[in-house]
């Protein structure tokens, strides 16, 4: 461990990792100026001791002995958390770099934070995070710098299906912003963010890659923490060679990462006594008899073709809209856990059976 941070109000960068990550975490090092919280994950606890020698004078390590099971990530995140030495934190992954001065601009609004009073506001803020096209991924140093990069560098993971990890972060509203701005949050809202320390930790029980930090903030929205996005700075990925324990989780993941996320929503929403909510929704006129119009819930993984055909009838496109109302879904099913629309995917809407669960389509055209 280094030496002990300087003041009240500081704040530290939290993040797991493992050597062949250091690279990318030395270039992020020169952009950070502040403490640094990180678990290591190590198989060979001699030689990353020898690769990290170098940066003891810096940063706090916290080196975990690895098993023979999938990536620890929720753990090691909380290993780094729970050592971090200051009030408040960002959480971030190893492969993100920040712009120069975010520590600066961290502590400066922390400590106007302290001065007014707001330490026990239950506010996290969200540094937006991009990445970049091409073979060139120099990370800007400036906000103003990121703007002249144009359309050479975007929203992180904006791929179909996937913006939705991060696209509540409202980006255009952030080219703009000169002050801290709310955001709604909705599941799989995953950002990166400033926090006080003491804010809830993250669930052991994902392992590899999937829903682990989707659950975290699912958790932090539960326990009452609103979303602010922080403006002028951000943090970008820096693309990599994919690490062997990505892999690893998809062996055979659909079952294990579908039954962890089911079983901690419901723990979760038991914890903080969630009430689902219930959109505006739009109210079509009844279908004629003649349609025989029903719902119905297919397996996991089987097209909804595949489900009417095992029944005799056929799926219509068209009544996606209609089913996709938590006013619809419950004439159909019993909805003993609440509607919810904090979804979105192709898979929706649909009827939750191991959490008597309906679940709504809250993005219906981005499918």
């Amino acid at each position: 461990r280094k030496t002990i941070p300087r003041a009240v109000g500081d704040v530290t960068w939290v993040t797991q990792m493992t050597t062949d990550r250091i690279s990318i975490f030395k270039t992020m090092l020169k952009r950070w100026n502040g403490p640094v919280s990180v678990a290591l994950y190590s198989q060979d606890v001699a030689k990353d001791v020898r690769e990290i020698e170098d940066l003891l004078d810096r940063v706090d390590f916290h080196i975990v002995g690895a098993s023979q099971g999938l990536y620890p990530v929720n753990t090691l995140r909380n290993v780094a958390l729970n050592n971090a030495r200051t009030d408040y934190v960002i959480l971030a992954d190893v492969d993100f770099v920040p712009g120069v001065g975010i520590y600066e601009a961290s502590v400066a609004f922390v400590a106007s934070l302290l001065a007014a009073g707001r330490k026990e506001e239950k506010k996290v803020y969200v540094f937006p995070a991009f990445e970049i096209d091409g073979d060139d991924q120099t990370v800007p140093e400036t906000f103003e710098d990121l703007l002249k990069m144009g359309g050479k560098i975007h929203q992180v993971h904006n791929d179909g299906g996937r913006e939705i990890a991060h696209k509540y972060t409202m980006y255009d509203t952030w080219k703009t912003a000169e002050q801290p701005y709310p955001v709604t949050y909705k599941f799989p809202y995953e950002p990166y963010i400033l926090a006080p320390q003491s804010i809830p930790r993250y669930d052991v029980r994902f392992f590899g890659y999937g829903n682990d930090k989707a659950s975290h903030n699912y958790e932090l929205n539960a326990a009452g923490f609103e979303f602010n996005v922080f403006p002028k700075h951000f943090v970008v990925h820096v693309r990599h060679a994919q690490g062997s324990w990505v892999q690893q989780t998809f062996i055979d993941p659909k079952d294990r990462l579908s039954r962890t996320l089911t079983t901690f929503l419901q723990d979760c929403d038991r914890r903080y006594a969630l009430k689902k909510s219930k959109a505006v929704e739009k109210i079509f006129e009844p279908l004629e008899s003649k349609f025989q119009f029903s719902a119905e819930v297919g397996k996991m993984g089987d097209a909804c073709t595949a489900t009417c055909e095992k029944i005799n009838k056929k799926c219509n496109n068209e009544w996606g809209e209609r089913i996709n109302s938590c006013r619809e879904l419950e004439k159909q099913f019993s909805c003993v856990s609440g509607c919810s629309d904090n979804f979105f995917g192709a898979d929706l809407p649909a009827f939750n059976t191991q959490r008597t669960e309906c679940l709504i389509n809250n993005n219906p055209a981005g499918v």
